[in-house]
């Protein structure tokens, strides 16, 4: 079996990778064959080139970056021919205990994996959940609609699946875009929304676990986290560019208590 593991960091994004890759060698099916395609506009990163690819992507800036991001990874799909699956990571991932085969790849009739918000354990009711309720846009959910948030970070299943996942989102994005339209959460609420209508594997959030704000993550059987992006990495304006000044442990204390 042989694995493809897309990785995108853009700009500052850059400071995650070493941790994601050092991680994902030790801990994410270590037993089987990969090769890393790592997306970014970076000209100074050292690479192991036997395993992996680095792809050029320009940086688009935020948030037409993360709306793209189906149109970017569909950019090598001739190439993910030569794998039995392919999984993207969004860039500040961690892989802290060993992940199998059995427990992540996607089964029979599965198209996809899709990892569970924690979202949904504070907000029962999904009318609370933060889908595009635009209805101009091809992410549109309706209210009422009986459903559960999945995150956009973490991607993947059998190649031709994913593949087929990458064209439908990227479409989907096109015809916003053309209309001028961006959904609320980006390409996240695309993926919401292809999930609707395909089966998946679900994996809950223990595969994709938020640490920042909660001191005892440790105390629950998590495998993936996303690794925090407060006034200790620049915080999230910083990494997107959108600022030259990096977060301050004052600001970021005013941002967790609401105050502007």
């Amino acid at each position: 079996m042989k694995i493809a593991v897309l990785y995108m960091a853009i700009g500052r994004y850059s400071i995650y990778w070493k941790g994601f890759y050092k991680s994902c060698e030790k801990n994410f099916m270590p037993n089987v064959e990969r090769h890393y395609y790592f997306f970014t506009d970076s000209n100074d990163i050292e690479v192991d080139k036997d395993k992996v690819t680095i792809v050029h992507q320009e940086n688009l800036g935020w948030p037409m970056i993360a709306c793209q991001r189906y149109k970017i990874l569909n950019r090598l799909k001739d190439e993910y021919k030569n794998y039995d699956y392919v999984f993207f990571f969004q860039s500040n991932i961690r892989f802290i205990k060993k992940i199998t085969p059995e427990e992540f790849l996607p089964k029979d009739n599965e198209k996809v994996i899709a990892v569970l918000s924690s979202a949904n354990k504070h907000n029962k009711n999904a009318d609370l959940l933060d889908f595009s309720r635009d209805e101009n846009s091809q992410a549109y959910i309706p209210y009422g609609t009986n459903v559960r948030y999945f995150h956009s970070g973490i991607l993947g299943g059998k190649t031709n699946d994913f593949i087929s996942m990458l064209d439908e989102c990227e479409k989907m994005t096109d015809i916003d875009l053309s209309k001028n339209v961006i959904p609320c959460r980006h390409d996240e609420s695309v993926f919401n929304k292809y999930l609707l209508n395909h089966q998946f594997k679900e994996l809950s959030n223990n595969y994709l676990f938020p640490v920042e704000g909660k001191p005892f993550w440790k105390l629950f059987p998590v495998r993936i986290v996303q690794a925090p992006k407060t006034y200790k990495e620049g915080g999230r304006d910083w990494l997107r560019g959108l600022t030259d000044e990096k977060q301050t442990y004052f600001s970021y204390l005013m941002e967790k208590l609401g105050i502007k």
